[in-house]
């Protein structure tokens, strides 16, 4: 019995470690039409930072979900272009913590919008707001902030960021229309004014 509860919990373990990029390597199913035109990272002026946290600056927060956003989305070829624009609102990035009782859990809260570049139509009615909190591994059972570097725990959360916002987007309807790139694929859109970093 005793081995089987061990070889239960070492399962969920192993799945609630997974890292949020682990799919990347895996064949890539098309969302529809959808491809990448213009990642546009943000932070909101004044960027909340949890209690129990480590700082982290608005330009941090900007790269770390630029990189994470283009490395996901970029694999999309699908015949339309759409914008994403993604804007860090609040974080937590854990300090050391009581282990097991009080360890500290790394948070980031971030809003998409999507913009539709051939109409330059705003898709979401509202800014659409996702929760990330970091991974289960290892060293979370004694809290991140003993065992991972700020970076690490930013570029985490930002990975997870990127996967959820996949996982969202997948349930859209917006994807279905007619295919409307008149460019070749590897040149960027021009409609660049939909939306701005600032």
């Amino acid at each position: 019995m005793l081995m089987r509860f061990v070889s239960v919990v070492l399962v969920l373990l192993s799945a609630a470690c997974a890292a949020p990029t682990r799919d990347l390597a895996e064949e890539t199913v098309p969302i529809g039409n959808f491809r990448l035109g213009q990642m546009v990272p943000r932070a909101e002026a004044q960027l909340a930072k949890g209690p129990l946290s480590r700082s982290a600056s608005r330009e941090e927060w900007m790269q770390a979900l630029d990189l994470a956003f283009k490395e996901r989305f970029s694999r999309f070829e699908g015949g339309s272009y759409y914008h994403l624009g993604i804007t860090a609102g609040g974080y937590v990035l854990a300090k050391p913590g009581i282990p097991f009782f009080a360890a500290p859990k790394s948070i980031l809260i971030f809003t998409v919008i999507v913009v539709e570049d051939h109409t330059g139509k705003v898709l979401t009615e509202e800014p659409h707001q996702i929760t990330v909190i970091e991974r289960l591994t290892g060293g979370s059972i004694l809290g991140s902030g003993f065992t991972r570097s700020r970076a690490q725990q930013m570029q985490d959360l930002a990975e997870q960021a990127a996967r959820k916002t996949e996982e969202w987007l997948r349930t859209q309807p917006w994807f279905d229309g007619p295919d409307t790139i008149v460019i070749l694929p590897d040149e960027a859109p021009e409609n660049s004014g939909q939306i701005t970093s600032e």
